[in-house]
């Protein structure tokens, strides 16, 4: 899957016990919620662990069935539920507009040193085929289908090559709320953050807040872009100074 290292979203939510029936409606929820946002972000197929399955109908025993059989085990083969499952989807038309999403849902596990349970979205490489679907209406609106779906805590939208100017999380000692094009963080932490003045900012009906470094394509090579999302990544402070993981209860 090393070829999609194009755009990306990524979603964080801490540690939160969920069964394969409830983590099957809540995929379906997202693929359908994405459905709405653009063509592209359809006929998906289901991504086990061995293998891509055509998507069941609806959500029920099969997806269900699907989801068991992706749970963490451990190194002698056990089920670690505790650990979450993982599993995904991929839309393959032959073109370089194809997608691939990765789920890892349902880890419970306490004391996590990293992010717990995560969704991400990656695109191809920017090309002519795909340059209309990212933009920024569109990923916007993919983050918060996302978000909506998993009741993420945090979201974020970026270029891949944004990632080497992230900090070493080795060297921070844990995770942070990283620069990005777009940001959003959940009605529960958005009061923590006053939003930069160059910072395009927006809030959802329940009271979470996005916050958009540019209304264009996002290039990391625009100072303009880059100095944008290093404003907002200073402005997630507060949220980056809590104990970890910043959602548990």
């Amino acid at each position: 899957m090393s070829e999609f290292v194009g755009y990306a979203t990524q979603s964080y939510w801490g540690a939160r016990r969920e069964e394969p029936a409830e983590l099957g409606r809540r995929y379906w929820k997202m693929l359908q919620l994405l459905g709405g946002v653009n063509r592209a972000f359809g006929d998906w197929k289901f991504i086990g662990l061995t293998k891509l399955w055509p998507m069941p109908l609806e959500p029920g025993t099969e997806l269900t069935h699907l989801i068991s059989d992706c749970v963490d085990t451990a190194d002698d083969g056990e089920p670690t539920p505790i650990n979450g499952y993982r599993f995904g989807a991929g839309t393959w038309t032959g073109s370089k507009s194809s997608l691939i999403i990765n789920v890892h849902a349902g880890c419970y596990a306490p004391n996590m040193q990293f992010y717990t349970n995560t969704v991400g979205l990656k695109t191809q490489p920017l090309s002519e085929e795909n340059i209309g679907m990212i933009t920024a209406p569109i990923f916007k609106a993919a983050l918060l289908a996302i978000a909506a779906a998993w009741d993420a805590t945090w979201c974020g939208a970026y270029p891949w090559d944004i990632i080497p100017l992230w900090p070493d999380p080795v060297v921070e000692g844990r995770p942070t709320l990283r620069m990005a094009w777009i940001t959003y963080l959940s009605p529960r932490f958005a009061p923590l953050v006053t939003p930069p003045r160059s910072a395009i900012v927006e809030h959802t009906p329940q009271g979470g807040i996005v916050m958009t470094a540019t209304e264009e394509r996002f290039d990391v090579t625009n100072p303009a872009h880059l100095a944008a999302a290093r404003e907002i990544e200073a402005a997630l402070a507060p949220v980056n100074a809590l104990p970890w993981p910043p959602d548990e209860p």
